[in-house]
């Protein structure tokens, strides 16, 4: 009950901030006609002079009259205390300080915020998967086709398990529309039927990434057709765009008081012939980080904007557990940058995993569901608890006979995290949960 009036009261405090014009470090709350103080005798222009003081920031008196006189006192007492710290927001009223600061600058509204609300869980899960492909022609979807459709092809305990996570990101990996033509010099070229945007939906993904070496196969009018048809199916998307500033932008999810951001990057195609399109100031395309100044401003931008980032970039070296050194160096430029976790694709093979600065790096997930051969997959699940520590779990696959199963005996599923933690830098100990920890000595 307590968590729902929680997302309740975010509502409330959004609509009355947008109707008030209230902008960040002003004070007061321009338009607001109610005197709080008066109304109920307890004194909240000392209370956010003392709250605002202790955070360094400027909180107006009708933020707190609307949070009310007893989650306003908890604060204080923290601030009379000296305990006083962003956790102690976060305790005390149920979001961060990231949200908090949405909510002064209305920024709750913006289409890539996504308000999530409670799960009424002490923690909540942000999964990511693989390269996925409903190309018609490709070896996948002729199987589909004749298993009776494409849902079944996945494991129902896959499906479940990824509508029941918090947020999900599927890998886009193709043109969506009828526009455009494919490249003729590139070997393998895929486009979608846009009614496929509900099947992501069906497996459960909440987000999708662009990024990838597949979305501009029909050229520039293909690329732009998908930007369209996903816009219209109120599909979030991230790693590419119209023009950089869109490419870069992040997506945001809030859940349980906590913001969440995605950015995404690509950097696939290596071998002389770049057929996908980068971003530039006027120039649709993917977000790039071939060489990754523009990334790392996207990274930093997106860092400034929510509590946990996450980093989901295309890249490697195809059907192979051998990094590149890009891969090592720019996952630690990330994470320097202002990334909390990285996650990579494009291989189509699980690759290894490390930690910097006690922050994870999964170089590769995976296929997801995308072609016909047998490979190791999985599921990689960033659960943040209360306190916004970050825990990687993987949840292990495997893509067979053109399908996904979810490996549920032990010794299937401890043969894959062994495999998992053999492979090159040797960086982590997975447990038997799926638990992600730096490799013990």
């Amino acid at each position: 009950m307590y968590k729902r009036f929680l997302y309740i009261f975010i509502t409330i405090i959004l609509v009355l901030f947008s109707l008030t014009s209230c902008q960040l470090g002003q004070g007061e709350a321009p338009g607001f006609n109610l005197d709080f103080t008066a109304d109920t005798g307890y004194d909240y222009d000392t209370a956010a002079a003392a709250i605002s003081e202790a955070s360094g920031i400027e909180i107006p008196a009708a933020f707190f009259a609307q949070m009310g006189q007893e989650q306003t006192e908890k604060l204080m007492l923290e601030v009379k205390s000296g305990n006083y710290t962003e956790k102690s927001w976060l305790k005390c009223t149920g979001f961060s300080y990231k949200v908090m600061l949405d909510i002064l600058n209305g920024r709750l509204s913006a289409p890539n915020i996504h308000n999530f609300g409670h799960n009424g869980k002490p923690s909540f899960g942000v999964s990511f998967v693989g390269d996925i492909n409903f190309d018609p022609d490709f070896n996948n979807m002729v199987h589909a086709s004749n298993k009776g459709g494409i849902m079944n092809c996945f494991d129902p305990k896959v499906v479940e398990y990824l509508n029941a996570t918090d947020v999900c990101l599927i890998n886009n990996e193709y043109s969506i529309g009828t526009s455009g033509s494919p490249i003729a010099a590139k070997t393998w070229t895929f486009q979608v039927s846009p009614d496929k945007i509900d099947i992501l939906k069906q497996l459960g993904a909440d987000i999708v990434t662009l990024a990838n070496n597949h979305v501009f196969d029909y050229g520039e009018a293909g690329f732009l057709s998908t930007l369209d048809e996903l816009d219209k199916a109120g599909m979030p998307r991230v790693g590419a765009g119209r023009n950089i500033a869109e490419a870069g932008q992040g997506q945001f999810f809030i859940v349980n008081g906590c913001k969440v951001g995605i950015v995404a990057a690509s950097r696939a195609e290596k071998r002389g012939d770049m057929f996908t399109q980068i971003a530039e100031k006027n120039k649709p395309g993917v977000m790039g980080t071939y060489e990754s100044t523009e990334f790392l401003k996207a990274i930093r931008a997106a860092k400034e904007q929510c509590d946990v980032l996450i980093v989901n970039v295309h890249w490697g070296t195809e059907m192979t557990t051998v990094l590149e050194d890009a891969q090592k160096t720019m996952a630690r430029e990330y994470i320097d940058a202002g990334a909390d976790v990285i996650i990579g694709g494009h291989p189509h093979c699980l690759q290894g995993m490390d930690f910097y600065k006690n922050k994870p790096i999964i170089y590769s997930i995976g296929n997801f569901w995308f072609n016909s051969r047998t490979v190791d997959s999985c599921i990689i699940t960033v659960e943040i608890d209360a306190d916004m520590n970050v825990t990687p779990k993987i949840v292990p696959l495997v893509q067979r006979n053109c399908e996904s199963h979810m490996l549920t005996e032990y010794d299937e599923r401890r043969a894959l995290f062994d495999r998992v933690e053999s492979y090159e830098p040797q960086g982590v100990t997975i447990y038997d949960d799926g638990t992600i920890r730096p490799a013990e000595d």
